[in-house]
């Protein structure tokens, strides 16, 4: 028997899990957006896009891909620091994502920009609110554990 998948559904449904799964951790008022807020984005993840499964999961072939950042600049009512996006382009040549060596050995999670007070400033001063970004690796019998770069933040990360 063979079988088409109707990808204009499939996206349709695929978007609506991801929203309906979205969860906020706490709302000061900072959310909605106002118009023309300016962001400052932090987190290495925000260039790469995490494809997970360890496996057969994660090497399924998208049609494409939008990115944290593809959408942050698809909005007109964003405008992003790229002072900051620039720092964190230029500490990426030396420190490029590392994808792992095969099935189920990507790594739990990724090296992350060392802050300093200057940069974080500098953002402070450019913006009107950080929005921070993460990523994990898991998958088919590699589930996350109670560990740094698993459920628990680096050291890195928690500076951040």
């Amino acid at each position: 028997m063979k079988f088409t998948l109707d990808w204009k559904e499939y996206s349709k449904t695929a978007r609506n899990v991801v929203s309906e799964g979205i969860v906020l951790l706490k709302n000061d008022g900072v959310l909605p957006l106002k118009n023309k807020t300016k962001v400052s984005v932090f987190g290495r993840i925000q260039f790469n896009y995490i494809k997970s499964g360890t496996g057969s999961g994660g090497l399924v072939n998208a049609p494409y891909v939008v990115s944290i950042l593809d959408a942050l600049e698809e909005n007109d009512n964003i405008e992003l620091n790229y002072n900051l996006m620039n720092t964190y382009k230029s500490w990426l040549i030396d420190h490029p994502f590392d994808s792992g060596k095969g099935w189920g050995q990507e790594p739990w999670s990724q090296e992350e920009m060392p802050l300093n007070e200057e940069i974080v400033n500098k953002a402070n001063e450019e913006s009107d609110v950080a929005l921070i970004i993460i990523g994990r690796t898991a998958g088919e019998d590699q589930d996350n554990n109670l560990t740094q770069g698993s459920y628990y933040l680096t050291s890195e990360e928690e500076n951040m």
